[in-house]
Protein backbone atom coordinates (compact mmCIF):
# COMPACT_ATOMS: atom_id res chain seq x y z
CA UNK A 1 0.00 0.00 0.00
CA UNK A 2 1.50 3.31 -1.03
CA UNK A 3 1.68 6.21 1.37
CA UNK A 4 -0.49 9.18 0.64
CA UNK A 5 1.31 12.07 -1.05
CA UNK A 6 1.75 15.32 0.83
CA UNK A 7 -1.36 17.31 0.05
CA UNK A 8 -0.88 19.75 2.92
CA UNK A 9 -1.83 23.18 1.53
CA UNK A 10 -0.20 24.77 4.57
CA UNK A 11 3.33 23.83 3.51
CA UNK A 12 5.49 26.94 3.42
CA UNK A 13 6.84 27.94 0.01
CA UNK A 14 10.30 29.39 -0.54
CA UNK A 15 8.71 32.79 -1.20
CA UNK A 16 6.74 32.59 2.05
CA UNK A 17 9.92 31.64 3.92
CA UNK A 18 11.79 34.63 2.49
CA UNK A 19 8.85 36.94 3.27
CA UNK A 20 8.66 35.72 6.86
CA UNK A 21 12.41 36.13 7.38
CA UNK A 22 12.13 39.69 5.99
CA UNK A 23 9.20 40.40 8.32
CA UNK A 24 11.27 39.07 11.23
CA UNK A 25 14.15 41.40 10.29
CA UNK A 26 11.74 44.34 10.03
CA UNK A 27 10.39 43.55 13.51
CA UNK A 28 13.90 43.58 14.98
CA UNK A 29 14.64 46.85 13.16
CA UNK A 30 11.44 48.44 14.45
CA UNK A 31 12.08 47.35 18.03
CA UNK A 32 15.68 48.57 17.81
CA UNK A 33 14.48 51.97 16.63
CA UNK A 34 12.06 52.03 19.55
CA UNK A 35 14.92 51.34 21.93
CA UNK A 36 16.98 54.14 20.38
CA UNK A 37 14.11 56.61 20.69
CA UNK A 38 13.36 55.60 24.28
CA UNK A 39 16.92 55.41 25.58
CA UNK A 40 18.96 58.01 23.70
CA UNK A 41 18.96 61.73 23.09
CA UNK A 42 18.87 63.58 19.79
CA UNK A 43 22.57 62.77 19.22
CA UNK A 44 21.61 59.41 17.74
CA UNK A 45 19.29 60.91 15.11
CA UNK A 46 21.49 59.91 12.16
CA UNK A 47 21.70 56.41 13.56
CA UNK A 48 17.92 56.25 13.85
CA UNK A 49 17.45 57.41 10.28
CA UNK A 50 19.97 55.05 8.73
CA UNK A 51 19.21 51.73 10.42
CA UNK A 52 18.30 49.18 7.74
CA UNK A 53 17.51 45.47 7.77
CA UNK A 54 18.57 43.36 4.81
CA UNK A 55 17.94 39.71 3.99
CA UNK A 56 20.66 38.08 1.92
CA UNK A 57 19.60 35.26 -0.37
CA UNK A 58 21.69 32.37 -1.61
CA UNK A 59 22.63 32.44 -5.29
CA UNK A 60 21.81 28.78 -5.88
CA UNK A 61 18.28 28.48 -4.49
CA UNK A 62 17.23 32.06 -3.73
CA UNK A 63 16.48 31.25 -0.10
CA UNK A 64 17.18 33.69 2.71
CA UNK A 65 20.40 32.59 4.36
CA UNK A 66 21.48 35.66 6.34
CA UNK A 67 19.99 38.74 7.94
CA UNK A 68 22.09 41.88 8.23
CA UNK A 69 21.45 45.09 10.08
CA UNK A 70 23.18 48.06 8.51
CA UNK A 71 23.80 51.24 10.44
CA UNK A 72 26.30 54.04 10.74
CA UNK A 73 29.46 53.20 12.64
CA UNK A 74 28.32 55.51 15.39
CA UNK A 75 25.87 52.78 16.47
CA UNK A 76 28.75 50.82 17.96
CA UNK A 77 29.77 53.86 20.04
CA UNK A 78 26.19 54.20 21.31
CA UNK A 79 26.15 50.51 22.25
CA UNK A 80 29.37 50.95 24.25
CA UNK A 81 28.50 54.42 25.57
CA UNK A 82 31.80 55.83 24.31
CA UNK A 83 33.15 58.54 22.03
CA UNK A 84 33.75 62.29 22.22
CA UNK A 85 35.60 62.27 25.52
CA UNK A 86 34.30 58.97 26.90
CA UNK A 87 36.06 55.60 26.82
CA UNK A 88 35.55 52.18 28.35
CA UNK A 89 38.00 51.29 31.07
CA UNK A 90 37.69 47.97 32.90
CA UNK A 91 34.17 47.55 31.50
CA UNK A 92 32.98 50.97 32.69
CA UNK A 93 32.35 54.24 30.84
CA UNK A 94 34.74 56.95 32.05
CA UNK A 95 35.87 60.38 30.86
CA UNK A 96 39.05 60.07 28.84
CA UNK A 97 40.72 59.45 25.51
CA UNK A 98 42.95 56.80 24.02
CA UNK A 99 44.94 59.64 22.45
CA UNK A 100 47.51 60.83 25.03
CA UNK A 101 47.68 64.26 23.35
CA UNK A 102 43.97 64.95 23.81
CA UNK A 103 42.88 66.81 26.91
CA UNK A 104 39.52 65.64 28.24
CA UNK A 105 38.02 67.78 31.00
CA UNK A 106 36.85 66.10 34.18
CA UNK A 107 33.16 66.09 34.91
CA UNK A 108 30.11 63.98 35.45
CA UNK A 109 29.58 60.87 33.34
CA UNK A 110 26.73 61.69 30.97
CA UNK A 111 26.91 58.59 28.82
CA UNK A 112 26.00 54.99 29.34
CA UNK A 113 25.95 51.94 27.09
CA UNK A 114 22.65 51.46 25.26
CA UNK A 115 21.95 47.89 24.16
CA UNK A 116 19.78 49.00 21.26
CA UNK A 117 20.32 46.15 18.78
CA UNK A 118 21.68 42.97 20.38
CA UNK A 119 18.94 42.62 22.98
CA UNK A 120 16.26 42.95 20.30
CA UNK A 121 17.93 40.33 18.10
CA UNK A 122 18.22 37.98 21.08
CA UNK A 123 14.61 38.55 22.17
CA UNK A 124 13.34 37.73 18.67
CA UNK A 125 15.73 34.86 17.90
CA UNK A 126 13.23 32.14 18.78
CA UNK A 127 10.82 33.56 16.21
CA UNK A 128 13.46 33.22 13.50
CA UNK A 129 14.28 29.71 14.66
CA UNK A 130 10.58 28.82 14.44
CA UNK A 131 10.35 30.13 10.88
CA UNK A 132 13.39 28.10 9.82
CA UNK A 133 12.15 24.99 11.63
CA UNK A 134 8.76 25.23 9.98
CA UNK A 135 10.18 25.71 6.49
CA UNK A 136 12.94 23.15 6.67
CA UNK A 137 10.74 20.77 8.67
CA UNK A 138 8.09 20.93 5.94
CA UNK A 139 10.72 20.27 3.27
CA UNK A 140 12.17 17.34 5.22
CA UNK A 141 8.72 15.82 5.74
CA UNK A 142 7.92 16.15 2.05
CA UNK A 143 11.21 14.46 1.13
CA UNK A 144 10.49 11.60 3.53
CA UNK A 145 7.01 11.11 2.09
CA UNK A 146 8.40 11.07 -1.44
CA UNK A 147 10.97 8.46 -0.41
CA UNK A 148 8.28 6.34 1.24
CA UNK A 149 6.27 6.44 -1.98
CA UNK A 150 9.29 5.04 -3.82
CA UNK A 151 10.08 2.20 -1.44
CA UNK A 152 6.65 0.89 -0.58
CA UNK A 153 5.01 -1.99 -2.39
CA UNK A 154 2.12 -0.78 -4.46
CA UNK A 155 -0.55 -3.44 -4.80
CA UNK A 156 -2.67 -3.14 -7.88
CA UNK A 157 -6.30 -3.99 -7.76
CA UNK A 158 -7.36 -6.54 -10.39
Amino acid sequence: MAAQGNSDPQQMSAGDFNDRVKAWADTVRSRSLGTLVAETQVYSGDLRGRLKAAVNKAHDDGLAHAVAFKFVRYGVFVAYGVGNGYIRLNGRVVRGSHNPNRHVPHGPIRRRPVDWLDKNVEQQMQGLADIAAEYYGDRAAKDVLEQIDRVTIVKKQH
